[in-house]
């Protein structure tokens, strides 16, 4: 699994200091709790590509999906078009990532695996 690296992760640490004391418990509270107990080690050479962050992204919707099942005790549901939705959410969030970050749509991550002559 790929974790933050430790630039971002000690960046988002201080946010999350400074979001609790100004107050803003649920914030610190939320970037806590994302951001696992520590950064990634340098040495790790890990590959991961957009591919497998759609999957991530896809898995984690249908993990809120499944509470908000739970929240509603529903009895039944329609898995294929709830996937539809969770597929079209997943898309629409990639993009509005991208823009709030100000990556380029088409831009490659540093973890994508090497093309012959990269």
């Amino acid at each position: 699994m790929k974790k933050l690296n430790k630039i971002i992760y000690n960046k988002l640490i201080l946010q999350a200091e400074e979001a609790k004391d100004k107050g803003m418990t649920k914030l610190a509270s939320n970037i806590f709790n994302s951001i696992g107990p520590i950064p990634e080690d340098d040495s790790e050479l890990i590959e991961y590509n957009q591919a497998q962050l759609e999957k991530d992204i896809e898995l984690d919707l249908w993990k809120i999906a499944t509470n908000f099942l739970k929240y509603h005790d529903l009895k039944s549901v329609d898995a294929e078009k709830l996937n539809e939705s969770i597929q079209i959410l997943a898309e629409e969030f990639n993009k509005e990532l991208k823009s709030c970050l100000k990556i380029k749509d088409k831009a490659i991550g540093p973890f994508e695996k090497k093309l012959p002559g990269e």
